[in-house]
């Protein structure tokens, strides 16, 4: 159906009577043409109004659709009984028969329509309620046929004309109407609140008018002045459209609320049925004591008082019983509600308070009672406060934060909530609800923190890292300067973190927090991503070089010695940058770029920082091809060994080689093991890659010495080959195997794996040493060492590390080469210092009193044919450059 304005269709229902009252008026002619007209108009109207009623209850919701279908199915009853008075009219053109099976569908209208009301009624009515409304339906039905009888009935009956069919026709309409009537009447005043109220107003009016027209009807027909196309006839139609045009706003009618005149109508039908009792046994009283019929309605229209009075009494006590109980549990939510909740007048005085609210104010609810809720409000609060109560009285729910200090200065956050009191919907006070959300307050505001910070190091996280950048990119194309992101990961980390322990780990990252925190401006970012690696975004950057001061100070202050839990050791930086100033690169590709070149610097010997280049994608491509490589590599034998030779300055022999580790992959080259030594100590692969290095060292060192070329063999350890239950058992196979002399192995590992686990690294050692294999810690110093452990160790040699070597011209690593050189000494250890690269360097050792070293300066890593060539120029013991 088209949206059509009811307006308009109340329009048109107006004009369509207008014209079936002219039709009837001034056209004289009583043709068949001029009755099948008439019969159209009024058959047509019967036919639109149950299509208007059809139409309400296929679209209204399930529980109302009872009232519109049986409105349209006393409507389709209407419609055919004009198809039948049609069908006698226009086509037998005989007089419609009275009473005759058109009467039976006009009163199965009224039927249904009277079946309609009364099942919309019980819905809003309880059972007493439904009962209580019977009884004022039946006394006042019994009222109005005693008094009919008394007066028009009674006179029918004795006519020996009228049959018992026609009466009980005749009786059927006027009755049937009083009921819709009465029935309408009680249905749109009996109660307060209900939906449809337009409707059932209209509804009412339409039962009206049909009444209206029933009785002229039966007039006209009694006294035999009824012609069809009488004036009455279009008052049927009349009504019909209007019972029609009522489910039109059957669609969003809310609700109505009651109102003065439905109030009023409440007292009426109250007394009504009173009204009329008392008035008939008056009148039996007055006028006819004797009449049999007066005497029995009289009575059982007063023994129906009775009952109803009854009912209303039973009535009134379960709404007694629902009041206490309503109260009852009104008064247990009021005063257990766990927040504090007050109940003040429209002036703001207290009525009621619950005892959370006396706890919070310190005070017994009786204290309350009459003081205004703005004395327990700060000044500062009072106008805001004001504004939402003033909105609350005028019946707006309102819902406001406080913020509160007491006496001893702590602050505490309220939420408040105002709700109007109504009393017959007239608004007579508010509920205030009053929650302490600080500790909520407090977790929200955790909550947003650590969002966007590190919990261990304070630190912003990568979520508050990447959106900074962000925005800052988006500005950069409005300034003349750069930005940087520097990533920065920790060297040998992992084995702190494995040695102490996990909370010493956490120790040393808050501290290289604090350290990276002092380096940068205000408005720079400093975060940690996770782990080991840390981020920070430089900004309005000006040159390069301003981005590479900061760093090297950042390198210098972390490579400095950290004391955690009375341990001190080192760890070095490895750091990327990606420098921008153009604003034309996502945080995402600033991030990546800064991470490839930190990688370059782990690959270059950790312990440096690397400006991002194009083409270091295709470095990171080449690694990841070394990592899906390597696993094969053992098997396809592309692993070599070169030898770094150690001379011993103070005769200018050769004395030993260290074995170091290559990788001639067949695509990439040879690979030096700073591009595949850390994947491998990540998997287990790292373990067969050991075992190969130490038997072809082993067996190297075999063959040299059957040649007369007599030198020790210096093997590195990772430190999962160490710690493997089968170092000793293995390393015992390959000797025999080889049949190299244990005495000239020296096996090295750092001075972090010798420290962890103390007592099961000594006996470790010491089982290798019973070998006969002499043990040297590698990187001596760069770690954490206690001295009273390492007099303990059973160890050979130290070996200064290349880092304490390159800066021997800095005073304090001069000092501490010195102290491992007075330490080695002290202890009766053998001293060998690598990374020798200089003339100074080699002369400032051996003025220390250190004479065995390795490095460029001395010899590169070489393969043994180079070794053998050199050997065969200088002699088997070689000679010091």
């Amino acid at each position: 159906m088209k949206k059509i304005s009811h307006k308009n269709i109340l329009i048109s229902i107006v004009v369509y009577i207008l014209l079936y009252y002219a039709f009837i008026l001034f056209v004289d002619s009583e043709t068949q043409l001029v009755v099948f007209i008439r019969n159209v108009f009024s058959t047509m109207g019967a036919l639109i109004s149950t299509l208007l009623l059809y139409h309400a209850y296929k679209r209204t919701a399930l529980k109302e659709k009872k009232l519109w279908f049986y409105l349209a199915i006393g409507s389709a009853s209407y419609f055919v009984a004009e198809l039948f008075w049609m069908y006698y009219e226009s086509y037998l053109r005989i007089d419609v028969p009275f009473p005759g099976i058109p009467d039976l569908f006009y009163m199965l209208q009224i039927f249904f329509y009277l079946v309609a009301l009364l099942s919309y009624f019980i819905r809003f009515k309880s059972i007493t309620k439904n009962m209580q409304f019977m009884f004022e339906l039946l006394i006042l039905m019994v009222v109005t046929v005693t008094l009919s009888y008394y007066f028009i009935i009674e006179k029918l009956i004795t006519d020996p004309e009228l049959t018992g069919l026609f009466l009980f026709v005749y009786l059927g309409y006027p009755f049937g109407d009083i009921a819709l009537v009465f029935t309408a009447l009680l249905l749109l005043f009996g109660k307060r609140e209900i939906r449809y109220k337009k409707s059932l107003s209209i509804i009412l009016l339409a039962v009206l008018i049909q009444a209206v027209a029933d009785s002229g009807y039966f007039y006209l027909l009694l006294t035999d002045q009824y012609e069809t196309g009488s004036l009455f006839d279009p008052l049927f139609t009349l009504a019909l459209l209007m019972v029609g045009y009522s489910s039109l706003h059957a669609r969003n009618e809310e609700i109505s609320a009651a109102s003065p005149v439905t109030v009023s109508m409440n007292v009426f039908t109250f007394i009504l049925p009173y009204i009329s009792c008392v008035g008939l046994i008056l009148f039996i009283i007055l006028f006819d004591r004797e009449h049999t019929i007066l005497t029995i309605g009289g009575f059982l229209s007063f023994v129906l008082i009775v009952v109803r009075q009854m009912i209303v009494l039973l009535s009134n006590q379960q709404l007694v019983a629902d009041l206490n109980d309503s109260k009852q549990r009104f008064q247990s939510l009021f005063e257990n509600h766990p927040d504090a909740v007050y109940s003040v007048t429209l002036e703001g005085e207290f009525i009621q308070v619950n005892q959370t609210a006396a706890r919070l104010a310190k005070m017994t609810p009786e204290q309350f009672i009459g003081q205004s809720f703005y004395s327990f409000v700060q000044i500062k609060d009072r106008d805001k406060v004001s504004h939402y109560f003033q909105k609350a009285r005028a019946g707006e729910h309102q819902q406001f934060e406080l913020s509160s200090v007491n006496e001893e200065g702590d602050c505490f956050e309220f939420s408040v909530t105002m709700i109007p009191t109504y009393v017959e919907r007239k608004v007579v006070g508010v509920f205030q609800i009053v929650k302490d959300v600080t500790m909520l307050k407090r977790s929200e505001e955790k909550t947003q923190y650590l969002a966007y910070h590190d919990s261990l190091t304070g630190l912003s996280n990568r979520a508050f890292f990447e959106e900074s950048l962000q925005q800052e990119l988006v500005t950069l194309k409005k300034k003349d300067s750069g930005l940087a992101v520097c990533l920065i990961d920790l060297d040998r980390f992992k084995l702190i973190n494995d040695t102490l322990g996990h909370d010493a780990g956490d120790e040393l990252l808050v501290e290289i927090a604090d350290r990276l925190r002092s380096h940068v401006k205000e408005g720079d970012v400093v975060s940690r991503l996770g782990g080991d690696e840390f981020t920070v975004l430089l900004k309005n950057i000006n040159r390069l070089q301003d981005v590479i001061n900061i760093v090297e100070s950042v390198m210098g202050d972390l490579g400095r010695s950290y004391l955690i839990r009375g341990h001190e050791f080192f760890t070095s930086p490895s750091i990327g940058i990606s420098y921008c100033t153009e604003g034309d690169v996502t945080p995402v590709d600033m991030l990546k770029q800064a991470d490839l070149a930190m990688y370059e610097s782990k690959r270059n010997g950790k312990n440096q920082f690397t400006i991002y280049e194009k083409g270091m994608e295709q470095v990171s491509a080449d690694q990841l091809v070394i990592e899906n490589d390597l696993r094969r590599a053992l098997e396809k034998n592309e692993f070599v060994l070169h030898y770094q030779p150690q001379f011993n300055t103070l005769n200018q022999q050769l004395y030993g080689v260290e074995a170091l580790i290559r990788w001639q992959h067949p695509r990439l080259g040879l690979v030096a093991p700073g591009q595949f030594m850390a994947v491998a100590e990540e998997s287990s692969i790292i373990l067969p890659i050991g075992e190969w290095v130490v038997r072809e060292a082993c067996r190297q060192g075999k063959t040299w010495h059957d040649k007369g070329m007599i030198v020790t063999m210096s093997v590195n350890l990772s430190p999962k080959q160490f710690q493997s239950p089968c170092l000793v058992e293995l390393l015992s196979e390959i000797l025999e195997e080889t049949q190299f002399d244990p005495n000239y192995l020296v096996l090295e590992i750092t001075e972090a794996v010798a420290m962890n686990h103390i007592e099961k690294t000594i006996d470790t050692l010491t089982q290798i040493r019973s070998l006969g294999v002499q043990i040297s810690i590698d990187d001596f110093g760069t770690g954490h060492s206690s001295l009273a452990y390492l007099a303990k160790l059973p160890i050979d040699a130290l070996k200064i590390p290349r880092e304490f070597v390159n800066e021997l011209g800095v005073e304090t690593n001069k000092a501490i080469v010195h102290t491992i050189i007075t330490l080695a000494s002290n202890l009766k250890l053998g001293l060998v210092a690598e990374g020798v690269e200089t003339t100074s360097q080699k002369n400032l050792l051996q003025t220390m009193g250190c004479y065995k070293m390795q490095g460029y300066l001395l010899g590169k890593p070489a393969t043994v044919e180079e070794l053998e060539n050199e050997w065969a120029v200088c002699g088997p013991r070689g000679q010091v450059p």
